[in-house]
């Protein structure tokens, strides 16, 4: 569905807006314009719209966006991945790699890797980390809260003899919606460290190098057992020394200022109060931090085991090993019983608050026991203390399941003398746990500036399953900034003060590649909604929030993407999807370009119809004429102040249109909007009633220039040509329609013959049309007039052959205005009447001077053509004369036929022989002859 084909840039963000924001709109243009964004989001739109193409149950429905979800997620997993790899490859620094898994649904990244990468390219790689991160988070929440697989599972009243801690951990979960989740987003935090953090190995490398051991990175405290053996030595000790005892006293560190410890069990120092060897607490702290960052990580038992191990440590392993919540479902299950799993927590807990040597120690002891004081002490991100606050809600709940599920009496001695850490009693209402978490991260002076930047306000939302009410707080921000500082059709407003306009958690209108993610998080989440019968049907915040996609639909139109337009505008209430389309292809030009935006709307369910009936309609309504009233009946003007002459009567005014001028963009949507009936079959009373009702907008306010516009892009006969197939060789001679309107000539429509309705319809719009047209021709022969008056200008014959064909036309298009004018209509109406009083009379007394011209400069026949003139308004069932009458101007026209009959008079022989049309003048009973005056 998605075309290739590109139509012309286009600049304006909205036609009509001050032009300091048209010159920022052309900036936007630019930027996103680039190759990364238009490939970005051509990707996105192919994806999303293959939920457009097929209509399924809602079962498999809701499986296609899960599945829309994780290709969002491997696509932006990928591009990190691509530009991690490039900017590698051009500092020689790199990150650790993301995990590289790809399958058929990656969006073909494949070619990925071989971009250059922008000068931002950091700034790339975190915004895209945390895109990733967002749709990490929604592929792993969604399915939880749309698809039904949280089926739970009734809590059992006891616990079996045999089952160990990881069995009821499984139940737990099974049994627990809100564990899940958490789960989830533990899970996700998980991942999103593992892949994005420096490795662990480096990590740790500097607290290595200042443990002064070389390569060696096992056998634990080297320089204390060192200091001890020597010691030993020297004072002919053996066996274990007492810290109380006098000897004790002489061992101390390096520096001979903190005494030593006298054993190497892990928890001396915390007993004895001693301290290690500076080296060796370098060494311990970078143990410790890589324990940290492996529990961060969710790497699984296995992996920290092995960590271990490698460096003679396994004791730690050990002490992790009752429940390190790996991310994923960690093949190696620890088989504690509950009751120890119970008891460990609590003994972690002691640890974390009251034991250890470093902050990296407690922080390991504060996540096994869910404790949140002692791992925010490490914290450095808005994910880290997300993770250490969902880790204790989630401890805190299998604790509470574990309590509930045993008996009271094997539980009440743990509960009364070993002490624990409650997150659920610490954040109060379990529902509204994840909101508060949220709403003190971002008052927190240590993570406020990075929970308020978008793309973390939106995974906040993401998390506290409030996408809702942020999608309409976002889309009252867009509302806002586009009303700032001029009104905004296109992006509506909304009185809501408790959404800021600078509030920095929503995104900008120019950072485009955030509102691309943002529209299509919105518009999956609303199509769960949908289909899980929780959409809201409050107007004012579903209008919100279509300001999103209204916004990101001109920014694929400034980016050049007018073909992934329908596709967005389709999924927006069918009124503002079409205002929406309407108001971003004003500069589509191309009819190739627009054919393929309708194919586009027809593939994915649009009513071509009713968007083309609805965009003049839509045009008007919001382009209401200046409250000033109609202009006076004289602001048309053709003549020039000079007094008549014998040679050219009264000399007509050259450029009585006025000076060309950039057109209005209003009054050029709408001749584009009649454009566009040429490319659809049917809609004929449709396209003259909008074409009639514009016409009469230009001609009231005496826009000339429009109304040529329009006569040249939308004539009746192009009309009748597409839309009957009639061949119309010459639409100058309105012979054509005079055969249709007498029904001498008939002429197929959509399987019928058109009706005298039809063809009536049709009159009054080619009679304003010959209207404008007689006057272009007016204008270029005065202005032809103007030249030939001077004396020194020597003009040849393809000067005068235009001039001939300017005046042929003319003749042409004022038959239908000299014979009843918008009259078809019995009784008429007010705009009827107002055209024909302001454009009547000038008109016909300058026709006039245009045939004296002409008769003069081209042959007498034009002269005998202005006689016959003068007899068809002194007809009494003429219609002209009496409008003429009204305005108080027919001495005008008369002195105007008395100059033609002078120069008739005294005119000699033909001059130029151009123009003539002497056979059909002696039809009417005219001969030059009659005119001459013989000497």
């Amino acid at each position: 569905m998605m075309s290739a084909q590109r139509p012309q840039r286009m600049a304006a963000i909205e036609y009509g807006r001050p032009e300091g924001e048209e010159d920022q709109a052309s900036q936007v243009s630019e930027m996103i314009s680039s190759p990364s964004f238009m490939d970005d989001a051509e990707r996105f739109a192919k994806a999303l719209d293959s939920l457009s193409i097929t209509k399924k149950p809602a079962a498999e429905q809701r499986a296609d966006i899960f599945a829309l979800v994780e290709r969002y997620h491997q696509y932006a997993a990928n591009k990190v991945h691509s530009l991690r790899r490039t900017r590698k490859s051009a500092s020689g620094v790199g990150l650790r790699r993301l995990d590289d898994s790809s399958s058929q649904d990656s969006m073909d990244m494949d070619d990925a890797e071989n971009r250059q990468a922008a000068p931002d390219s950091t700034d790339q790689v975190e915004s895209w980390e945390q895109e990733a991160q967002v749709w990490d988070m929604l592929r792993r929440l969604l399915p939880l809260r749309y698809s039904g697989r949280n089926t739970l599972r009734p809590m059992r009243h006891d616990i079996s003899r045999f089952q160990s801690a990881s069995e009821l951990w499984d139940e737990f979960l099974k049994s627990d919606p809100i564990a899940q989740e958490r789960k989830a987003i533990l899970e996700c935090l998980q991942a999103s460290a593992d892949d994005s953090r420096t490795n662990i190995d480096d990590l740790v490398r500097d607290y290595q190098k200042q443990a002064e051991r070389g390569d060696i990175i096992a056998h634990g405290w080297l320089h204390t057992r060192s200091a001890i053996k020597v010691q030993k030595s020297i004072n002919s000790w053996t066996g274990p020394l007492d810290p109380s005892s006098a000897d004790a006293g002489q061992l101390v560190d390096v520096h001979g200022s903190n005494p030593l410890v006298t054993q190497l069990d892990p928890d001396v120092a915390t007993r004895q109060g001693r301290k290690l060897e500076p080296q060796d607490e370098y060494f311990e702290r970078a143990i410790w931090l890589g324990c940290y960052e492996l529990l961060r990580r969710g790497r699984s038992l296995h992996e920290i085991r092995d960590w271990c191990i490698e460096r003679t440590e396994v004791w730690r392993a050990v002490s992790m090993s009752a429940m390190p919540l790996s991310k994923g479902r960690d093949p190696e299950q620890s088989s504690t019983d509950p009751h120890s799993t119970l008891l460990w927590r609590r003994a972690c807990f002691a640890l974390a608050r009251q034991g250890g040597t470093d902050d990296y120690e407690r922080a390991v002891y504060g996540i096994l026991s869910g404790d949140i004081t002692s791992v925010e002490k490490v914290c450095k991100s808005w994910d880290d203390y997300v993770f250490a606050h969902t880790n204790a809600l989630l401890r805190a709940q299998f604790d509470g399941y574990l309590m509930k599920r045993s008996s009271l009496d094997s539980t009440a001695t743990i509960h009364q003398i070993f002490p624990s850490f409650n997150a659920l009693q610490f954040h109060g209402d379990v529902s509204l746990a994840s909101e508060r978490l949220v709403s003190s991260l971002e008052s927190n002076p240590k993570t406020s500036a990075e929970a308020k930047m978008p793309l973390k306000a939106l995974q906040a939302a993401v998390m506290s399953n409030n996408l809702t009410q942020y999608m309409h707080d976002l889309g009252v921000a867009l509302g806002k900034r586009a009303n700032r500082k001029a009104p905004s059709h296109l992006i509506s407003e909304f009185d809501d003060a408790a959404v800021s306009v600078n509030d920095p958690r929503f995104f900008m209108m120019n950072d485009h590649q955030g509102l691309r993610v943002a529209t299509h998080v919105h518009l999956l989440v609303s199509h769960l909604d949908r289909l899980q019968g929780e959409h809201n049907t409050a107007a004012d915040r579903h209008s919100a929030q279509d300001n999103i996609i209204s916004t990101y639909v001109s920014i694929l139109r400034l980016a050049n993407l007018t073909d992934l337009m329908p596709l967005y505008c389709s999924k927006l209430p069918e009124e503002r999807g079409f205002f929406t389309l309407s108001r971003n292809i004003t500069r589509l030009e191309k009819a190739s370009d627009r054919e393929i935006l309708l194919k586009n709307m027809n593939k994915l369910g649009m009513n071509t119809a009713k968007f083309i009936v609805y965009q003049p309609r839509s045009i008007l309504d919001q382009n209401p004429p200046p409250n000033q009233g109609i202009p006076n009946l004289g602001a048309l003007t053709v003549f020039s102040n000079g007094p008549p002459t014998l040679k050219y009567g009264r000399p007509l005014k050259p450029d009585f249109f006025g000076e060309d001028q950039t057109p209005d963009p209003a009054d050029e949507s709408l001749i584009q909007s009649l454009e566009w009936f040429f490319l659809v079959d049917g809609l004929w009373e449709e396209f003259f009633e909008a074409g009639i009702a514009i016409y009469k907008r230009f001609l009231k306010s005496f826009n000339l220039h429009a109304a040529r516009s329009l006569s040249e892009r939308a004539r009746c006969a192009e009309m009748f040509r597409r839309k009957t197939g009639v061949n119309i060789t010459d639409d100058t001679d309105i012979e054509w329609f005079d055969e249709l309107q007498s029904g001498s000539v008939t002429v197929p429509f959509q399987g019928n013959d058109l009706t005298t309705e039809q063809v009536a319809l049709a009159r009054d719009y080619l009679e304003m049309e010959c209207l404008v047209r007689a006057l272009d021709s007016m204008e270029t022969i005065a202005s032809s007039e103007a030249m030939a008056s001077d004396p020194t200008e020597d003009f040849g014959r393809e000067f005068w052959g235009h001039v001939g064909n300017e005046v042929r036309c003319i003749k042409n298009f004022m038959r239908p205005i000299l014979d009843n004018w918008l009259l078809s209509k019995p009784s008429g109406d007010e705009d009827s009447t107002y055209l024909r009083d302001a454009y009547l009379p000038e008109t016909i007394i300058g026709y006039v001077s245009a045939l004296h011209f002409a008769g003069t400069s081209l042959s007498r026949d034009n002269l005998l053509e202005c006689m016959e003139l003068a007899s068809i308004i002194a007809r009494k069932d003429s219609d002209v004369a009496a409008v003429i009458m009204k305005a108080g101007r027919m001495k005008e026209l008369v002195e105007g036929f008395a100059n033609c009959s002078k120069a008739l008079a005294i005119s000699s022989s033909e001059k130029k022989g151009l123009g003539a049309n002497s056979k059909r003048l002696r039809e009417l009973g005219w001969t030059r002859e009659l005119w001459t005056v013989k000497r």
